[in-house]
């Protein structure tokens, strides 16, 4: 096997990893999510961070952030179901190019996304916390 055709392979694989990631993953449910209504859903970048900032997982890769009653799911590579109780603080942040979310959950956790409609995540978010 020479190394130009090694290489078409490697590339092919990377392809096929960022197609699943952007179009495939983030779509997946979880069984809660199906019982429920959805109240809204973003399609944005989202990661999670902790201890002041090292990054656990995100990135460049899209994040579906779909809100429901009583909780709201991150999808990306893994589906995380998030309730609202565990939100200790959130910061909403409009900017020129951009807006961001920041909710923090103590003990150093906190997921940081950038939603299309800031006004109606926060909305949404603080009408949970209370």
């Amino acid at each position: 096997m020479d190394s130009a055709f090694l290489s078409l392979i490697i590339l092919i694989g990377i392809g096929i990893f960022f197609l699943l990631g952007m179009f495939i993953l983030p779509y997946r449910k979880l069984p809660e999510e199906n019982i429920q209504p959805t109240i809204h859903t973003e399609r944005c970048s989202a990661y999670w961070r902790a201890f002041g900032g090292a990054l656990l997982s995100g990135g460049i890769l899209p994040a579906r952030i779909s809100f429901y009653a009583d909780f709201f799911v991150v999808a990306r590579m893994t589906l995380a179901k998030v309730a609202y109780s565990e939100i200790k603080s959130a910061t909403f942040k409009r900017g020129w190019l951009s807006n961001s979310v920041t909710l923090n959950f103590g003990k150093g956790r906190s997921l940081f996304f950038t939603p299309k409609n800031v006004d109606k995540v926060q909305s949404l978010i603080e009408s949970k916390m209370r």
